[in-house]
Parts: structure tokens; C-alpha cells; sequence
């Protein structure tokens, strides 16, 4: 049986099937849903500002101890090269509630490789780093020769100092 149309439902192309009206409710449309799409995200956003913002402030900190710095001693081979550790205690400067060494004394005489042994966490590895002025000791003193290892040229004292890990 063929199809029959009446007036009233014919399209006609002179009369616009989508109307203004019906471009803004579908861009209100599309506008709401991707506003709820980032919103949950808000927060990760914060937390990633924040982030970023700590991140830099310690970037941009500068350091007490300049390692470019070309002032200081520089003995050469003169050097008796004895160290003397006394009364040293030391916390990272990110956890200073939390002190790494306490009252910590040690001779390390002139021409003897001298080996530090001790367990996981025990401050091996933080005494090397603050021989080689990686760190500055909360208090006491690092000598070398007599002299405190603030003195020196800070290249030249860690092109002098080697430290080998084992596991």
C-alpha cells in the first residue's frame, strides 16, 4: 500500500528544523556536561599547585654550601690529611626533628683506609656526606689537619674523599 502524507506533516525547506533556541539548549547542553566532567578533578588540580609550588620554593632555595665557590684552602699534598669527628650531630635539613647523629666522635688516622661498618639507617653514608660538605653538621666539628673542613675549598676537599658502598 503506498505511503500517503498530508499537509500538516510535510517539511518544508523554507522552515528551519533547528531553531536558535535549539542551538543554545544543546550548547548549554554540551557547556554542563563538560563542567562536570572537570569539576571532580578540581581537586587534584589543588593538590598539584601545591605541589609545585613546595616543589619550586626548595628549587629555588639557595644553598649554604656553594660548591662552586672557589675561596678556601687548597693545600695541595702538604696536608697530613688526619680527620678528627667530635661531638657532631647532625639531622636533614627536611627532617630536623629527627636527628641522624648524636655526640658522634671517630678518628681517621693519615694514610689508613679506614672502613665505616654499621647497619641500615645507622649514619654511614650521612658521615661521608658530611665530610665531603654535602651538609652542615648541627654541631661539633669536622678537622682535618687541624683545620675545621668549613676552611677548605669545597672542590678540592671532595676530590679528595672516596667513598665505596657494598650492599
Amino acid at each position: 500500500m503506498p505511503a500517503k502524507f498530508s499537509r500538516k506533516h510535510s517539511v518544508s525547506c523554507e522552515e528551519p528544523i533547528l531553531t536558535d533556541r535549539h542551538s543554545v539548549v544543546f550548547a548549554a547542553l554540551i557547556a554542563a556536561t563538560s563542567v562536570s566532567t572537570i569539576v571532580p578533578q578540581i581537586n587534584a588540580f589543588t593538590s598539584a599547585a601545591a605541589a609545585a609550588s613546595e616543589l619550586f620554593s626548595v628549587i629555588d632555595k639557595r644553598s649554604e654550601l656553594d660548591p662552586l665557590d672557589g675561596s678556601g684552602k687548597m693545600p695541595g699534598d702538604r696536608c697530613d690529611r688526619s680527620i678528627e669527628i667530635t661531638n657532631l650531630a647532625f639531622a636533614y635539613p627536611s627532617r630536623p626533628g629527627a636527628p641522624v647523629l648524636r655526640d658522634f666522635n671517630i678518628s681517621l688516622p693519615a694514610g689508613k683506609t679506614t672502613a665505616l661498618v654499621g647497619a641500615s639507617g645507622s649514619g654511614k653514608s650521612t658521615v661521608v656526606g658530611l665530610l665531603e660538605r654535602w651538609y652542615a653538621p648541627s654541631s661539633g666539628s669536622i678537622m682535618l689537619d687541624g683545620i675545621d673542613i668549613s676552611d677548605y675549598n669545597t672542590q678540592w676537599l671532595r676530590s679528595r674523599i672516596r667513598l665505596v658502598q657494598q650492599v
